[in-house]
């Protein structure tokens, strides 16, 4: 991301994103689904297993991070283009 943008984008993380967050339905049952989830594999695995599990949700999370970034990218271009 360009500079602008990066600031753009932290500024939307840090005030916008929870509002939109909160108008999604479910979003609090999903986020307790994955915290029950998480707890009931890793009290199934070995510390292999867990460093495993602690490397898969790294990946996942950088994953997450460049997808809304990209979105957030498309949403401000599509904007942009709209009123040009």
């Amino acid at each position: 991301m360009t500079g602008p943008m990066e600031a753009l984008y932290l500024y939307a993380q840090e005030h916008l994103f929870r509002f939109f967050l909160e108008q999604v339905e479910g979003y609090h049952v999903y986020l307790h689904r994955e915290d029950q989830y998480t707890e009931r594999l890793r009290a199934l695995l070995n510390e292999s297993g867990k460093k495993l599990l602690e490397d898969l949700s790294r990946a996942k999370l950088n994953i997450l991070t460049a997808e809304s970034e990209a979105a957030f990218q498309a949403g401000f271009r599509c904007a942009f283009e709209l009123f040009r």
